[in-house]
């Protein structure tokens, strides 16, 4: 009698500490997604515009698992392919059963911002269907409980936001799973957060001249760069999102500087609007200084009233903790002026 009471007493409080985390619905995903041809349509030469997975992505830091299924051939599952910007590689847990209870970390995800997770091992159909894919997901922050992430068996990217928090480090851990046709593995192909940001001190260019993005709010209205004929048009802004970032890029010309996330796109000559991360990792340059000389950016000259294109004199990666904002979207329009900068909604 007293070891059923007790048993009663652990069922019935667990039950009540689960009940008291909040559960989430991802929204998204599709039925079936192919990505080399996706792919193929950034590889068209006449194409001038970011890469699908570098512009506004915000990848983590780390990625930690508890368990990794072997290699088998030239494959890896590690937890590092859950943020290498590539749907064909995917971490897999390495347990025989259905790997309830495993799990992945990985670092700072903002609650202001949506988080896109790739279900499956998504390198194709077949296999996405024949591997497991998780139902639900326990999410804890620094170890504490935060809510449970229901997601649908769907490819594709499948986006949810973290309710708020302060936490550094967010474990996933497998509750239940879709099961594969063939295998038990189960599979998440990726994970990141649309990122792009700007510093809390940038001005952007409206009616009242300038205002500071950090004082942009819905309805406000700014201005948006027509690329096609170079005239400037009235804009308001639809929406918008803060988040903290903890590393920025200080990039200049001979007339501008901005400080933004790695990700955030410009407007550059002859590769259309990209990243300058995307673009280091396109030229295969070490270091960000080495773009420095390379490339052209498009400013807008407010005195001339016209668009030129400026070469980058300087850039250096700042570490720390940043207020970061961004425009979301625009009624009419994709482009503002940032600090001169010609950039873009995303």
């Amino acid at each position: 009698m007293k070891y059923f009471i007790l048993s009663s007493f652990f069922i019935l409080t667990s039950n009540v500490i689960s009940a008291q985390i909040p559960t989430i619905y991802a929204n998204g995903g599709e039925s079936r997604v192919n990505w080399d041809e996706i792919m193929s349509e950034y590889e068209d030469p006449n194409y001038e515009g970011p890469t699908f997975w570098e512009v506004c992505i915000m990848v983590p830091e780390n990625a930690y698992a508890s368990s990794t299924l072997r290699p088998q051939g030239r494959y890896n599952y590690n937890a590092k392919n859950l943020k290498d910007y590539d749907p064909n590689t995917a971490w897999v847990e390495g347990k025989s059963d259905y790997g309830i209870g495993e799990y992945f970390e990985v670092d700072y995800l903002s609650a202001s911002v949506n988080t896109l997770i790739y279900n499956g091992y998504q390198r194709s159909y077949t296999s996405w269907k024949n591997n497991s894919r998780v139902k639900k997901f326990k999410i804890y922050g620094d170890k504490s409980p935060i809510c449970y992430l229901v997601l649908s068996d769907k490819m594709g990217g499948q986006s949810f936001k973290i309710p708020e928090n302060n936490y550094e480090i967010f474990r996933f851990e497998i509750v239940s799973v879709y099961e594969g046709d063939k295998w038990k593995d189960v599979a998440i192909s990726e994970i990141h957060q649309r990122g792009c940001c700007f510093n809390s001190n940038t001005k952007i260019l409206n009616l009242e001249s300038h205002r500071s993005i950090h004082q942009i709010q819905t309805g406000n209205e700014i201005y948006s760069l027509d690329l096609k004929t170079d005239e400037m048009k009235i804009s308001k802004v639809t929406q918008s999102a803060k988040q903290t970032h903890h590393t920025l890029l200080k990039a200049s010309t001979e007339d501008h500087t901005v400080e933004l996330t790695p990700s955030h796109p410009l407007h550059i000559k002859d590769h259309g609007l990209v990243s300058l991360h995307a673009l280091k990792k396109a030229y295969k340059f070490a270091d960000y200084q080495e773009l420095i000389g390379e490339i052209e950016i498009l400013v807008w000259d407010n005195e001339k009233q016209k668009s030129e294109y400026q070469k980058l004199v300087q850039i250096e990666k700042i570490n720390g903790e940043f207020e970061t904002y961004t425009i979301l979207q625009l009624e009419k329009g994709k482009t503002y002026i940032a600090n001169g900068f010609v950039t873009s909604v995303y």
